[in-house]
C-alpha cells in the first residue's frame, strides 16, 4: 500500500505561509480582523481549509458550502461561529476587491 503523500509528489502543495507573504490573502485579512477566531492548536488547519473554501462562499448558498468545507475541522475551544464569520468576511473582502 502506498502512502497518500507519495501520490502527491507532482502536485502543488500550499502551506499556511504560502497563502501570501504580506498577509494580503482575504482569509488572512479576515483572520487578523477577528484575532480570536481560532487558537494555535487548530488555527493553521482552519485557515487552510477556509482558504480552500472561501471562493465558494462568494457564490449562492455560502453558509451550506462553508459548513460542508469546514465540517471535518475540529476546534477544541468551540470557535466555529467566529471561524465561519471570518470565512464570510473573506468572501466579502474578495467581492470588494481588497
Amino acid at each position: 500500500m502506498r502512502h497518500p503523500g507519495v501520490e502527491r509528489r507532482r502536485k502543488r502543495i500550499t502551506t499556511i505561509e504560502g497563502l501570501s507573504a504580506d498577509g494580503s490573502h482575504p482569509v488572512q485579512k479576515a483572520w487578523m480582523e477577528n484575532r480570536r477566531t481560532a487558537v494555535r492548536l487548530c488555527q493553521a488547519g482552519q485557515i487552510m481549509s477556509a482558504a480552500r473554501c472561501w471562493p465558494k462562499a462568494t457564490r449562492s448558498r455560502p453558509d451550506a458550502q462553508i459548513h460542508e468545507a469546514m465540517d471535518d475541522n475540529l476546534c477544541r475551544f468551540w470557535k466555529y461561529l467566529r471561524i465561519r464569520d471570518a470565512i464570510r468576511r473573506a468572501a466579502s473582502l474578495s467581492r470588494q476587491g481588497t
